[in-house]
């Protein structure tokens, strides 16, 4: 019998990051149909935004353990994912609030701060998830550094 050829990491990578993508883009179409639904029987944008977007986090957060990096869901592990946006969407505010200081175009803000946010949630959350220990995000970057 032949021996199976190592894993490349890189390999395995791609194809964590297209199933990254593939949920993410699942999450926003959710997220847009709540909202479209809530904001019908509402009439909050607030409301709407709170509920579809809370909704959406918790589905996300679920959705990428199983999916994206095949993992077992935990409780402790969806705190993690909470951590990991509430940062995303703190730097991805003050980064936009300095480039529109700047003058930078607002689509192009838009563009920059997802990214930043996308990419800044793809490597906590491939941290965090991947962990033996599914600790908070916190506990999990510490330990990281401690190495």
């Amino acid at each position: 019998m032949l021996p199976l050829p190592k894993r490349n990491s890189g390999h395995l990578t791609r194809f964590t990051v297209v199933r990254f993508g593939l949920v993410a883009l699942f999450g926003e179409a959710i997220y847009f149909l709540l909202y479209g639904l809530l904001l019908s029987v509402t009439n909050s944008t607030s409301l709407t935004l709170a509920i579809a977007g809370g909704i959406c986090i918790l589905v996300n957060a679920y959705i990428h353990s199983c999916v994206t990096f095949r993992v077992q869901f935990s409780w402790k592990l969806l705190l993690g994912y909470l951590q990991i946006q509430l940062l995303g969407f703190v730097l991805a505010f003050f980064i936009g609030l300095a480039l529109e200081r700047a003058g930078t175009d607002k689509w192009f803000i838009a563009l920059i701060t997802y990214i930043i946010w996308a990419g800044l949630s793809f490597i906590l959350t491939k941290i965090v998830y991947r962990s033996g220990e599914s600790h908070s995000a916190v506990y999990s970057l510490n330990e990281i550094h401690k190495r």
